[in-house]
């Protein structure tokens, strides 16, 4: 349960080599770089190198265009492995002439995206002559005279009859051009002398004018009607629809050039990755220093790479000095390391506390088959783990968590067994303990796997407490914990003296060394009041019940998909399709719902029930400088 060991390293070398000496640091991958003081910067004049920002910002634009063209299936997106390149093929990469190949990729997007914004921009206008199209007459005849003022107006239906009765009594000719759902569309001559007093007749009728955008007038002759307009309009929107397929159809062509526009991408960000690392430099006219952690067991790797610049270079290494705080590494046995998932969910340890991984893995792993339950489901998460690790061979945290899921798949299939069954039908030969018709036993078997748990993360923060402080009252106070829960267990259950007496003296040593006070009386009172902490373990304990509580859902849910199963097969002539469809569909609903909620609680009783008993999080994660790639892998 210790944390891996880290070391400062501190390089000094000639200027001349920092380029090469990046890159060999970005090959090896096993140093984390950190930012120097600013008055170890004796050269603040010193220039950074080129950025390839324009050009990643260029590939990005290009990449999500194009991504909306090439039509990926979800077994390419998913069960493909990802592709490998090396050094040679990074430098053919970057020697490429990478302007003229984006140029025509650019240009197609961006007459794609100005041709799509016409065609929005005519069908707008269309959309807004065609309640007027039946208006068969020339643009010119809307001309309003010196005694005639002609508009186009738009009406409520409920309100025609109202204006009908208006033109009975004004000045005011109307002529109906087109009706739909809600509205009447309308020509309307007023005589202008009355113009102001019939606008004010017309307000509350909700009536609205309209007029002919400025863009429409430009296009329009004055022989021509709104028809005319319409029709025109119609022709150039598929004359630009066909102008647009035909860049649908180019932008199809350059999808291809996808995998290699990623790669590219993974490339670059990565050579902009190197660039940015110039920063952490300290400058002399002549030599630069360079810091970082790096974990012990990767210094031979890093002296080996660096072994090519041994005349120009010189290498410290140190192990943290007081008050430095390094970053953190996980170190376990490769079956154990999986589980490092659920501590770095969590918060890493600080340096020099423990590393509670090792700890929580058995408990972790005993829990989530319990709560799943379900030994067939657990088959399938075995099997879809062990291919997509064979098939996908993914790397850090996603290969970690492949792992993880093969283990408890394993977990599943094993407790499952024994406490719930295959696909809702148990095997009796093989169960130990059947949930639906002993639910007390199970109940106590979480309880008891609880009260383990929790006094056993009391044990932990006694070793480490004294580890770390050579403390006595405390080392006492905390002992008198780990002697008075059991003994409270034991004497409850078989009344024998010798655990009373050892609870006894367990609440002995609690009340008389938990209080730091010096004054006797403050000491034993505050010691008194440390017992109450009593209710905490027992809540802390209680809340294992949930293993009872998803463990039956689980084989409950199971069950009933069964029982649905077969009650649809008795369907007359449908039975024999609707029976799989409810088996398959009801199993892997209960899979997903039993997995998502084991997983969940089995870590939440890790955070909450454990953790809070010993563990001290806030540890920083080594960040090594490395090759980081989210399409392709390097090597």
């Amino acid at each position: 349960m210790a944390l891996a060991r880290v070391e400062r390293v501190e390089i000094i070398a000639r200027d001349s080599i920092k380029n090469e000496l990046l890159i060999e640091l970005q090959e090896a991958g096993v140093l984390e770089l950190e930012e120097i003081s600013p008055e170890l910067n004796l050269n603040p004049g010193h220039r950074p190198p080129l950025s390839y920002e324009p050009l990643l910002f260029r590939l990005r634009q290009t990449i999500n265009y194009l991504s909306s063209w090439k039509k990926t299936g979800l077994g390419e997106k998913w069960l493909k492995p990802r592709p490998v390149i090396n050094r040679q093929e990074r430098e053919a990469i970057l020697n490429l002439d990478w302007d003229n190949l984006l140029k025509p990729i650019e240009q197609t997007e961006a007459d794609y995206r100005e041709i799509s914004s016409e065609i929005k921009a005519l069908e707008r206008e269309r959309e807004l002559l065609l309640p007027w199209q039946s208006l068969d007459v020339p643009l010119a005849f809307l001309h309003s005279t010196e005694t005639m003022e002609i508009l186009l107006a738009r009406l409520p239906r409920s309100h025609l009859n109202e204006l009908m009765d208006l033109e009975k009594e004004e000045p005011l000719w109307i002529y109906e051009i087109g009706l739909d759902k809600r509205n009447a569309f309308l020509l309307l001559l007023i005589w202008r002398p009355a113009l102001k007093e019939i606008e004010e007749k017309l307000k509350p009728l909700n009536l609205s004018f309209f007029f002919l955008p400025e863009p429409i007038l430009k296009k329009a002759r004055p022989q021509d009607t709104l028809k005319d307009i319409i029709f025109r309009l119609e022709s150039l929107i598929k004359e630009k629809k066909e102008a647009l397929a035909s860049l649908e159809k180019k932008s199809q062509e350059f999808s291809s050039l996808l995998p290699q526009l990623t790669t590219a991408l993974d490339v670059f960000e990565n050579e902009q990755q190197r660039l940015n690392a110039h920063n952490y430099f300290g400058h002399t006219e002549k030599t630069i220093f360079l810091q970082g952690w790096i974990e012990s067991a990767n210094l031979a790797r890093l002296k080996q790479k660096l072994a090519p610049f041994a005349e120009n270079l010189v290498l410290f290494h140190r192990p943290p000095l007081e008050g430095e705080e390094p970053p953190v590494v996980l170190k376990n046995p490769a079956v154990i390391e999986p589980f490092q998932l659920i501590t770095s969910l969590y918060g890493l340890p600080r340096p020099g506390t423990i590393d509670p991984t090792l700890a929580l893995a058995p408990f972790f792993f005993l829990y989530v088959g319990l709560c799943v339950s379900e030994a067939g489901y657990g088959l399938l998460v075995t099997l879809l783990s062990l291919f997509f690790i064979s098939r996908i061979k993914p790397r850090g945290s996603a290969l970690l968590f492949s792992r993880l899921m093969l283990a408890l798949g394993l977990s599943t299939i094993i407790l499952g067994t024994l406490v719930g069954g295959w696909f809702g039908f148990p095997i009796r030969k093989l169960l130990l303990l059947d949930p639906l018709t002993q639910p007390v036993s199970f109940l106590l078997l979480a309880l008891a796997l609880g009260f383990v748990q929790v006094w056993f993360g009391t044990l932990l923060k006694v070793i480490d407490s004294w580890r770390r402080e050579k403390n006595l009252n405390r080392f006492l106070a905390q002992t008198g914990w780990l002697i008075l829960l059991p003994s409270i267990v034991l004497y409850g259950l078989k009344k024998i003296e010798i655990f009373g007496f050892s609870s006894l003296l367990g609440a002995f040593l609690i009340v008389f060394f938990s209080s730091p006070k010096k004054n006797p009386l403050v000491r034993f009172l505050g010691g008194l009041y440390s017992l109450y902490d009593i209710s905490k373990y027992l809540g802390d304990v209680l809340s294992y019940s949930r293993l009872l509580a998803l463990g039956l859902s689980t084989s409950v849910i199971a069950m009933v998909v069964n029982t649905l199963s077969g009650t649809a097969l008795k369907i007359p002539v449908l039975g024999w399709i609707a029976a799989p469809v409810v088996f398959l569909g009801g199993h892997l609903f209960n899979l997903a719902i039993s997995f998502l909620g084991g997983f969940v609680h089995s870590m939440r009783l890790q955070f909450v029930e454990f953790f809070t008993k010993f563990y001290e999080a806030g540890g920083k994660p080594l960040k090594p400088f490395s090759f980081q790639g989210k399409y392709v892998d390097f090597v």
